[in-house]
């Protein structure tokens, strides 16, 4: 069973304000294959058009670039991004797609370099859960433009049904 290991808020910072206005979701689950999944979806519409989910798996190595190269094309609709990828593998657009067995290294590698140029990258919020892959990636965020606001656990109560023992682990 796959486990929902990290999320991120894509959307528009208020201008006076902290905080997002959600436009869509991302979802990392993680376990036997890590898959991407974007959904579109803006809490505050009173009418919202079923776009349905886009679901990618990533490279291992590069699991949270690939988020962000998924951000790029399905949300940004950046033009630059688009073709580029269009050059490389005509499922780009799809609602699923593997990465590692659609796109080349090299090409992954250019792609995530023109996405570190979007200077209109929308803002993220990423929420990193205890045992995430991304948890170690999280510095190839200083590469690129956007607004972005990381949240990590800075407590946990955790019960395993396993030993039958709670672990309390930080501070509130």
């Amino acid at each position: 069973m796959a486990t929902l290991t990290a999320q991120i808020l894509v959307g528009s910072a208020h201008p006076n304000h902290d905080g997002i206005n959600p436009t869509h979701y991302v979802f990392l689950w993680e376990n036997d294959r890590p898959a991407w999944i974007l959904v579109h979806q803006n809490i505050f519409k009173e009418r919202e058009e079923n776009v349905g989910r886009i679901t990618w798996i990533p490279t291992i190595e590069n699991i949270l670039e690939d988020a962000l190269l998924m951000i790029a094309i399905h949300v940004c609709k950046n033009n630059e991004v688009i073709k580029l990828a269009k050059s490389f593998s005509a499922k780009i657009e799809s609602d699923s797609m593997e990465l590692c067995s659609n796109l080349e290294e090299t090409h992954r590698k250019r792609l995530y370099e023109k996405c570190r140029q979007i200077s209109d990258f929308p803002k993220i919020i990423i929420s990193v859960f205890r045992g995430s892959t991304i948890e170690k990636q999280l510095s190839v965020l200083e590469q690129y433009k956007m607004d972005v606001e990381v949240c990590k656990p800075i407590y946990s109560r955790l019960h395993s049904s396993w030993t039958n023992e709670t672990r309390i682990e930080g501070a509130i």
